[in-house]
């Protein structure tokens, strides 16, 4: 029975940390299909082998995250910076970090306003609604962040399976494109280091959390290989209905109101879902990076984070997302092309 209770423990360990990844990484982009159709469907076939090489290098990579987390045991994605980088770079590279993370949660409030404007309830119960989660969970902190995934990752898993069997049943081409060269090589580089980079705070919170370094490699790999399962269900729903959706925004919330009204209100909830998933992800991320650098309250910089992102989101969700994201995928690369290289010290991997 002793046994049977450990393993059970172990799964739950590796669930929640696996949630927890997947949760930070989804969001608007990700769960909507237009963050797939730009890395991916828009390479036809090969696409799918640009998700095969994603979902290996961000295995590969949160596990070289944990491997440092938990031989440095920062208390703040500043201090894992400076450990990859240098004190020199990791300066600069905090800054960007933080204020695009700071920019993410204007994002994620802008769209969860959207998403309830576009159903017909309103930008501001969007926006409150978001907000009050956003108290209700991260007053509780990590623990509460574990909690929220592990109930929310599930639902979008489900909403992604549910409209994407109804966009294979129903495709509109069988001759698929192809791309003429190797750019999905590229793309998953890019897709795996922008949503590894984005996921670091949190992913260094599990180290402080989780002590085996088994429990977070293994639930590092099961996010990994959730996220392309779900990237996997979105590039072939968007490639069958390539023709539709080239110019579509939101390509999977397209796809779903073609089945009908009770699927697209159902995968407009979960959209938004996904958006709360990253919000409190970025918003717990930099809240431990300001507690860190002032020593003021967590639940302080909660709210002061939302306030701010609030205003942020009055910039509009197009705008935000085509000005900053292009700029924080090149910070990415920087930072993952210097990690690869970064050996953890024998003696400080045994300490930690």
């Amino acid at each position: 029975m002793k046994l049977e209770r450990f393993k059970v423990e172990d799964l739950t360990i590796m669930l929640g940390i696996g949630a927890t990844f997947v949760g930070t990484v989804v969001g608007a982009g990700f769960a909507s299909g237009q963050e797939i159709y730009r890395f991916f469907s828009i390479q036809g076939l090969q696409g799918f082998l640009g998700v095969i090489g994603a979902i290996f290098l961000l295995g590969v990579f949160s596990e070289k995250v944990f491997r440092i987390g938990l031989a440095i045991k920062p208390k703040s994605y500043k201090e894992f910076l400076d450990f990859c980088l240098g004190t020199g770079s990791a300066g600069i590279a905090d800054l960007m970090v933080t204020v695009f993370l700071i920019v993410l949660v204007g994002v994620m409030y802008a769209g969860s306003g959207a998403i309830f404007k576009e159903i017909g309830l309103g930008y501001w119960t969007g926006i409150a609604l978001s907000l009050a989660i956003v108290i209700l969970v991260l007053f509780q902190e990590l623990p509460g962040l574990i909690a929220a995934n592990l109930i929310i990752v599930p639902l979008m898993f489900t909403g992604a399976l549910v409209v994407s069997i109804y966009a294979l049943q129903n495709r509109c081409i069988d001759r698929l494109p192809q791309a003429t060269d190797y750019s999905w090589i590229l793309a998953a580089v890019q897709f795996s280091s922008y949503n590894l980079v984005l996921a670091v705070p949190v992913l260094l919170s599990l180290c402080g959390k989780y002590s085996s370094p088994a429990h977070l490699k293994l639930g590092g790999w099961v996010g990994s290989i959730i996220l392309g399962i779900m990237a996997a269900l979105i590039h072939w729903s968007i490639i069958f209905h390539l023709s539709h959706l080239e110019n579509s925004p939101l390509p999977m919330l397209d796809l779903a109101r073609l089945a009908g009204d009770w699927l697209y209100w159902i995968y407009a909830m979960v959209l938004w879902c996904e958006m709360l998933t990253t919000l409190l992800a970025n918003i717990y991320g930099v809240a431990k990076r300001l507690v860190a650098a002032t020593g003021w309250g967590f639940r302080f910089w909660v709210v002061i984070l939302s306030q701010v992102g609030i205003l942020i989101g009055e910039i509009g969700f197009s705008n935000l997302v085509s000005k900053f994201y292009p700029l924080f995928g090149y910070l990415c690369l920087v930072v993952l092309f210097l990690m690869i290289g970064k050996k953890v010290p024998k003696k400080m991997e045994a300490k930690g």
